[in-house]
């Protein structure tokens, strides 16, 4: 709850995106001809994602698997559930029908 009002608070104010730069996106060629794998390093921070914005969404991700941890394990065992016992369904399948197949011949 703090971290979210300190955010908030940081964030509170008119952001200027109408205002902001365009800046060229990076290329891979060269002037010459061929390519050229070299970062731009000089350009201006696009973002205002702080570190504590990183550091509490983290958090609330972290805090949420957590939490569901046991019913995420219930749900990945209840998915295969059925495969489980493929075999007795199965064989349980053809008897009914061979019994409703000798029901039927014997009408």
């Amino acid at each position: 709850m703090e971290n979210s009002i300190n955010r908030f608070e940081r964030l509170d104010f008119d952001d200027g995106y109408e205002g902001s730069k365009t800046f060229q996106r990076p290329n891979t060629r060269a002037k010459e001809g061929g390519s050229l794998y070299v970062e731009n390093t000089d350009l201006e921070p696009m973002s205002i994602i702080k570190q504590d914005d990183i550091e509490v969404y983290l958090r609330t991700v972290c805090y949420d698997q957590k939490i569901n941890k046991l019913m995420t394990k219930f749900l990945a065992r209840l998915k295969w559930l059925p495969l489980h016992a493929r075999f007795d369904i199965w064989n349980e399948t053809v008897e009914s029908f061979c019994k409703v197949k000798e029901n039927n011949i014997h009408r």
